[in-house]
């Protein structure tokens, strides 16, 4: 009884299938950690400063689009880009 169990034993040490498998899962473990970390870490700044661009971009879009409608022009900037780099192209 006791030499199959030192066989098994033995058998199981020199067995090396499924390794591979196990240090791709440890590797995979490791990269999950280090981009929480990483999100833990910069994660509100990011955002912060996402939020502040977009309220800075809102505010740039609808000042421009009062300031055309009190002119008359178009409310599009894009369109008025447009149009005058249309008009610098036939010059």
């Amino acid at each position: 009884m006791q030499a199959k169990l030192r066989n098994l034993i033995t058998k199981l040490r020199e067995d090396e299938r499924g390794l591979s498998t196990v240090e791709y899962v440890v590797l995979l473990v490791l990269i999950v950690a280090i981009a929480v970390a990483v999100w833990n870490l910069f994660g509100q700044s990011l955002v912060g400063k996402l939020t502040a661009a977009a309220v800075e971009f809102d505010s740039e879009v609808q000042t421009k689009k009062e300031g055309s409608a009190e002119e008359g022009t178009s409310a599009n900037p894009l369109a008025e880009d447009m149009n005058t780099a249309g008009e610098q192209g036939k010059q």
